[in-house]
């Protein structure tokens, strides 16, 4: 006889752990670097962890790396529900880890938490993938009927380039009531919340080139254009536009009462993500700029001499990287033109390079998966979860969305302080107990039809 959804949990800690280890040891670095044979045998390892669940398991292919398909099928299921998560990682540097290899899976102690499990990929995506495939495999000794559908990309940290093509070859087998995604955060670590909407994004390099040598500034300054700064200068005017600010709408009183009452600590999130500075700290604002407002970031700007001390050259190109957060209602296409627009009237020598765009997404907000996550998240974390918003973009999100034609629904599973994309990547098993339990709890509620 299946134990009880809590203790069935409670007991998987050996078994998560093992699998987590598994995944976590397959440095799956999103391809476009280096070679794409670690992501390939990473998905061949979790094709065979499905397989042994009890899912029928395949790699599907596309243009890119492979996706991984896995499916707990029943003779008569009353509802067909699609979990996605992700295998690949972020690069990580070993300089700036407390591991001497981000990839050497580590488990420690914690009081509050029980286990801290480190290495890369742990909590971005790869152990909220192992919460959702122990309930599934919890259905299937079960024996509810309910068919749930596993699918692990392996390409969502580029942008998922390829993943239409993943979900066209296996549209047959997506075919489902809905799709629910744990590649999402708590904004706090200790008040469970639905994401109910994601911010798109927009990639681009402006690139400028006014010589063929760096030059002496003594002997050129104030004659030679100097790209870094012209390039500065062009990042403070698109700060300052209008055009990226369009389309934009404001949250509901009862939407906005919801994040007042999310737990939000801006305490918690400076300490979680390293800051020292911010831009602001007043918890409301920080949350209405976090969630509902476009933004303008630079990631970088390289040109001219980078070592130790000044050398006085006046650099001869320049590249700027940065993004646009875009809100659901922008266009990240139209956007990217008026950027075009923008920069080729203020300064015509620069190079627009649009690199990619992810489109903002807006899910359900009711409707029988989303009463099923409340209730499965209030058991299994005792309190009711709140609905807020995420900052970040998942490409695959709106290619599900669109392409199955169903709404896209979030059980988030991550805290600020596992580090997203940062070094001292972590889980824990507090998170990881709670998550498997309330998968249990929305798949049975959703079997009873």
């Amino acid at each position: 006889m299946t134990p009880p959804p809590r203790a069935y949990a409670e007991d998987s800690e050996p078994w998560f752990r093992e699998r987590l280890e598994t995944l976590v040891q397959h440095a799956t670095v999103s391809p476009g670097a280096t070679d794409p044979a670690p992501i390939v045998a990473g998905a061949e390892a979790a094709r065979s962890i499905m397989a042994a669940a009890g899912a029928d398991a395949r790699l599907v292919p596309c243009d890119g790396t492979p996706s991984v398909l896995g499916i707990f099928r029943h003779r008569a299921p009353k509802a067909r529900i699609v979990v996605y998560n992700h295998l690949d990682v972020q690069p990580a540097d070993p300089s700036v880890w407390r591991q001497a290899d981000p990839f050497r899976f580590e488990v420690e102690p914690d009081p509050d938490r029980t286990y801290v499990y480190r290495g890369r990929g742990t909590t971005d995506d790869k152990g909220p993938a192992l919460c959702a495939l122990r309930a599934a495999q919890y259905v299937r000794e079960a024996g509810l009927p309910i068919e749930v559908v596993l699918l692990w990309e392996t390409e969502e940290e580029i942008g998922s380039p390829h993943f239409g093509q993943v979900v066209d070859a296996a549209r047959g087998d997506l075919a489902c009531d809905g799709v629910i995604v744990s590649d999402t955060i708590w904004p706090s670590d200790r008040a469970p919340a639905i994401s109910t909407a994601l911010r798109g994004s927009l990639q681009v390099i402006l690139r400028l080139r006014t010589g063929n040598k760096d030059v002496h500034s003594g002997l050129t300054g104030g004659v030679a254009r100097n790209p870094v700064r012209e390039l500065a200068r062009v990042a403070t005017a698109i700060d300052d536009a209008a055009f990226w600010k369009h389309d934009l709408f404001t949250p509901s009183p009862e939407e906005v009462a919801g994040y007042a009452a999310c737990g939000f600590d801006p305490a918690y999130f400076r300490r979680a993500h390293g800051l020292e500075k911010l831009e602001t700290e007043v918890p409301l604002e920080m949350l209405l700029r976090l969630w509902t407002r476009p933004t303008w970031e630079i990631h970088g700007l390289a040109g001219g001499y980078q070592g130790p001390g000044v050398k006085t050259v006046v650099p001869h190109e320049a590249e700027l990287k940065a993004s646009f957060r875009l809100v659901p209602g922008q266009d990240p296409e139209a956007i990217g033109e008026r950027l075009r627009a923008f920069v080729a009237q203020l300064a015509p020598d620069v190079e627009v390079d649009v690199a990619g765009f992810l489109a903002p997404y807006e899910g359900p907000q009711s409707g029988p998966i989303h009463d099923a996550l409340v209730e499965g998240i209030s058991t299994a974390f005792g309190a009711k979860p709140v609905l807020v918003r995420e900052g970040g973009s998942i490409g695959a999100v709106p290619i599900l969305a669109q392409r199955l034609g169903v709404g896209v629904h979030f059980l988030a599973l991550s805290l600020p302080d596992h580090g997203y994309h940062a070094p001292n990547e972590c889980f824990d098993w507090r998170q990881g107990r709670g998550g498997i339990e309330a998968y249990i709890h929305v798949f049975s509620r959703l079997a009873q039809g």
